[in-house]
């Protein structure tokens, strides 16, 4: 019996690789197609995207700094999905994130590393938290939808780092420029040699272990996979459901909110209007085609953010605009709700014979 449960449990595994890997693939070929009506060798685009990416110790630097953000936001949504909760809203919970970080920062500046940095992981932490965990009473208590309601919040987030950066926390000395001050050395988070790689990778890196374990050997992974999975069932069983509904939503949101905390302690080391060129939006898609597997989560986040390092290659060598790689980003988004509906399809059928 556990035998037939392995196997079985491996051919839906293989199924959904199928699945996301052939959403790459066409959405490559479609990419393709439209540069050669362009009359473009499609060829020497993705090889110089690929440079761009991957090509280099610096290309990989490059890579494994949009990497970070994107491997938390993707493992955000993960968490949620896993009671059953489609959440768009890591884009809003990173700005929240560094609007936390950016307010101890500025008003503690005179703390040493090791008092200061806590103190900012904390803020950032209860702010995200608080404002996922906002959907999360709302979708636990009214059965209200958290997926409008996380994507409305994610404009908010942002239109109030603009209100923060144009208003009370604008930097006098930065004229024009919407800005805070800078960050004191003691707020920026330590980066890997003369990289920009920061400290938020293994942040990244460890919640991706603990999630799986988390998941496959502790009795609370196993009744969020039954809340997510057999909600009639979870009740049947006397689960606490809405405390799990909430604390997957808190947890979303600090995981988004550490990816925030990053940019703005590492890479931008002051609180600016734009923060993320999308690395919400990106970890979303990358845990869609991860199939919301932690382990998975982690090699399809570098190969992501491979593709937006390549971005500005792009704009350099070949002269095409980086939101080409925009383009293929939602192509593969469109082209896996496809894979997803084929999978749903074949999975039944297996069922049907007793194959899974």
């Amino acid at each position: 019996m556990k035998l037939q449960e392995q196997s079985g449990r491996a051919r839906r595994i293989l199924v959904a690789l199928v699945g996301s890997s052939g959403a790459a693939m066409a959405a490559l070929l479609t990419v393709g197609a439209m540069l050669h009506l362009q009359g473009r060798d499609p060829i020497p685009v993705f090889s110089g995207m690929l440079r761009g990416g991957f090509g280099d110790t610096f290309a990989l630097g490059e890579t494994l700094v949009a990497a970070t953000p994107i491997m938390l936001c993707a493992l955000s949504v993960a968490v949620a999905r896993w009671v059953g909760l489609i959440t768009i809203g890591a884009e809003g919970q990173l700005y929240l994130g560094a609007i936390g970080a950016t307010a101890v920062a500025l008003s503690l500046p005179n703390l040493a590393s090791w008092q200061l940095l806590p103190l900012m992981i904390l803020a950032a932490s209860v702010c995200g938290g608080l404002w996922a965990g906002l959907p999360g009473v709302l979708r636990a208590k009214l059965n209200i939808n958290e997926t409008i309601v996380t994507l409305l919040l994610n404009y908010v987030a942002i239109l109030f780092v603009q209100y923060l950066v144009h208003g009370p926390w604008r930097d006098p000395a930065s004229y024009s420029w919407p800005q805070s001050a800078a960050f004191s050395v003691s707020a920026q988070l330590p980066r890997f040699g003369s990289t920009r790689v920061h400290l938020g990778l293994c942040f990244g890196l460890s919640f991706a272990l603990l999630f799986w374990f988390a998941l496959s050997k502790t009795r609370v992974g196993f009744i969020a996979r039954v809340v997510g999975s057999g909600p009639a069932a979870a009740k049947y069983a006397h689960y606490p459901i809405e405390t799990y509904l909430i604390g997957a939503m808190v947890l979303s949101g600090v995981l988004s909110a550490l990816a925030g905390f990053g940019q703005v302690s590492a890479i931008e080391g002051r609180l600016r209007p734009v923060l993320s060129p999308g690395y919400g939006y990106t970890g979303f898609l990358v845990a869609w085609l991860a199939r919301h597997n932690p382990v998975a989560i982690v090699l399809v986040s570098f190969l992501m953010a491979g593709l937006l390092s390549g971005a500005d290659a792009l704009q350099l060598n070949q002269r095409l605009p980086a939101a080409t790689v925009n383009i293929f980003q939602g192509l593969i988004f469109f082209f896996l709700l496809g894979a997803e509906l084929k999978i749903r399809r074949t999975s039944r059928a297996l069922e049907r014979r007793g194959i899974v």
